[in-house]
Formats: C-alpha cells, structure tokens, sequence
C-alpha cells in the first residue's frame, strides 16, 4: 500500500492495529467505522480475507511483518489502541452474569494475543494491560477452565501492576491470589502455597501484619494445608487468622465465625467430634 492518500493512510493505520490481534476472526466492532472502511483496501491487496468466524483473518506471517516495521511511538499507538479497545469490551464481562460470558467468548483469543506483544509496552499503558489481562484470566479460569492460559494472563497482569504501581500494590497481592487459588484447584498445593506466601509477602507490605486481607491470606492457606493433610499447619494458620479479626474486627463479626468454622473442620477432619 502506497501512504500518498489519505485512504492509504487509514488503511496502513488498519493493518498496524489488526497485526496485534489473534490472526483469525478480526471483528468490525473492534474498530471505528471511519477505520474498517479502509478494510477493502487491505482485502484489495490480499492483505486480508473474510473469516469464517466474523471478519476478516490476516496471515500471522503478514502480521509479524508489520509488527517489525513498527518502531517506537508507531507501535505504542498502534498497540495502545488495541488494549483500550478490547479493555473496554471486556469490562462487560462478569462472573455473576452468564449472559455477559460471550464477551469472553468473543475477545479473549485476541486479549492474548495483543498481550503477548505488550509485556515491554510503556508504563502509561502497563494500567490497561494488567486490567485487561486480570478480566481474561477470571473468564479462562472460571468459565473456559483453561487453567494454564488464565494463569499466563494472571502472570501478565502481576508484571503490568508491578511496573505501573510498585511491587508492594494491594492488586499486586489479589492477582497473586487469584493465582494461588487456581493452582489449588488443580491440585497443585505445594505450588498453590508458594503462591500465596508471595502474596502474604506483598500484603504484609502494604496494609501491616493485622489487616483483615492478611487473615483472609491466612485462611486460605490453611484450607491448603488440610487438602494436604497437614492438620497442624492449617490450625496454626486459622488461629492467626482468627487472632487478627478478633482484634480488627471484633467477636462478633461474621468473619470471626468464618475463623471458627475452618477450626471446627480441622477437629472434625481429625475425628475430634467432641
């Protein structure tokens, strides 16, 4: 394509935001109307064809080709575009609506891939990218059960919140979690605990050894501990938990029963009914 037109232009601007989205099923709706109608320019030019899934598809050789042509300020637009765009329909997404589970369905593939290409992206934009990517890791963990992809996503996120708000951030500590709980799921407690120390680690760090998060931590390492059977670590873990809320949030705070009710479970898992 030769830039000398202002058709040139939009459709050379077109390529340079499809070359960071998944290869297959490129949506119009992922686009303003001004910016896909230079989309026959590119069909023109073979650089696209209509996909079977909605679209247009682009050859991800076509793509890694433009992708190094971008330099600099070029590819920061080019790709900041695109994590605004797919932020903005993804924020749709929530667990507690089914209906709004499509959104995933529609967008996740191309979450990944624009992600894939922006763990070096500009701080400004580190704040979209950990958004971002903490949406698609909850649709892929919890709807697709794709554990292995939500953790990439997850692992993505902890890296952009790190570089836009410090190590020590709170959501640094949730995304360490959510991390943690996924490995959990899977079975993998050994690696779910390593996890959660780190996020132990960053909460600590951030809100002091009493706040009610760091109890929260507590419990949900001690239910670890009693899926491996080690009893006596998962009580130890409760009672701290337990120790905190009485203190921050007092005796009869729903919480406080929470801490009861993972100790009662260890006696019963024991056989201590009485």
């Amino acid at each position: 394509i030769e830039a000398d037109d202002d058709d040139s232009f939009g459709a050379i601007n077109l390529l340079r935001k499809m070359a960071f989205l998944h290869s297959e099923g490129i949506q119009k709706d992922l686009f303003q109307d001004e910016e896909w109608m230079h989309v026959s320019a590119l069909k023109r030019h073979s650089l696209v064809v209509d996909s079977p899934l909605g679209g247009v598809s682009m050859h991800a050789l076509t793509q890694e080709v433009v992708r190094e042509l971008l330099m600099g300020g070029s590819k920061a637009t080019a790709l900041g575009g695109v994590l605004e765009t797919l932020d903005a329909k993804m924020s749709k997404f929530r667990l507690d609506r089914p209906e709004t589970y499509v959104v995933g369905r529609r967008y996740v593939r191309h979450v990944k891939a624009a992600a894939s290409h922006a763990l070096d992206c500009p701080v400004r934009q580190a704040t979209v990218l950990a958004s971002l990517c903490q949406l698609a890791g909850f649709f892929l963990s919890k709807v697709s059960c794709s554990f292995a992809e939500a953790l990439e996503m997850h692992h993505i996120s902890v890296s952009a919140r790190s570089r836009a708000y410090g190590p020590d951030d709170v959501d640094v500590a949730n995304t360490y979690t959510t991390m943690a709980a996924i490995y959990a799921k899977q079975g993998e407690y050994a690696e779910a605990l390593l996890v959660y120390e780190k996020s132990k680690a960053v909460m600590i760090k951030a809100r002091g050894h009493e706040d009610v998060l760091v109890a929260v931590l507590y419990n949900e390492m001690a239910t670890v501990k009693e899926k491996q059977g080690k009893y006596t670590d998962a009580m130890e873990l409760h009672e701290k938990s337990l120790a905190i809320r009485n203190k921050m949030l007092g005796h009869d705070h729903v919480e406080v029963a929470t801490s009861y009710t993972g100790i009662a479970k260890i006696y019963q898992a024991q056989g201590k009914l009485v």
